[in-house]
C-alpha cells in the first residue's frame, strides 16, 4: 500500500472511533431518563423521553358532561410512538375543596388524553372551573422510536 492509502485508512479508523464515541455519548444523555416498566414493553432506552404540558390557567376549555367537567389534552407535540405513562395535577386558582378525578386519566393514546373532574359546583356548569381558573398540569413519559 502506498502512504497516501495508508494515511486513509488511519484518517477512516478515526473518524469511525470519534462516531462510536458520539453514539456512546448521545446515548448517555439519552437514557437519563429510565423506563423500567411500560404497558407495551420496553424499548431503546435511546427513545424515552418526558414531556410535560398545561391547558393553561386562562385558556382551558373545560366541557361539561353530567355532574362532571373534562378536557381532551393535546400532547401530540411530544412525537411519542407507544402509548406514555400520563401523570396529572388539577392547579386552582383558589377554593378546590372536594375536587375528585385530578390524577385519573382516560382514553390515553400517544397524542392524547382525558381528565374529567367532579365537583359538586361543577354540576352548574363549566362556569365554576373557569372562575376558579382550574387547568391541568401534566407529565408524560414515554419511547419516541
Amino acid at each position: 500500500q502506498s502512504t497516501g492509502e495508508e494515511q486513509l485508512g488511519t484518517e477512516i479508523g478515526t473518524v469511525e472511533e470519534d462516531l462510536t464515541t458520539l453514539r456512546d455519548e448521545v446515548t448517555r444523555r439519552n437514557s437519563a431518563v429510565s423506563i423500567v416498566s411500560a404497558e407495551e414493553g420496553l424499548r431503546d432506552a435511546g427513545c424515552s423521553k418526558v414531556c410535560a404540558g398545561t391547558t393553561g390557567r386562562s385558556t382551558t376549555a373545560w366541557e361539561q358532561y353530567s355532574t362532571y367537567v373534562y378536557i381532551d389534552v393535546d400532547m401530540s407535540a411530544c412525537g411519542f410512538v407507544a402509548v406514555p405513562t400520563v401523570t396529572t395535577a388539577l392547579e386552582v386558582g383558589g377554593w378546590d375543596w372536594g375536587n375528585t378525578g385530578s390524577s385519573q386519566v382516560y382514553s390515553v393514546t400517544t397524542t392524547s388524553f382525558r381528565i374529567c373532574i367532579y365537583n359538586a359546583a361543577s354540576a352548574y356548569g363549566t362556569s365554576y372551573a373557569e372562575e376558579w381558573s382550574w387547568n391541568i398540569e401534566w407529565v408524560a413519559v414515554g419511547y419516541t422510536c
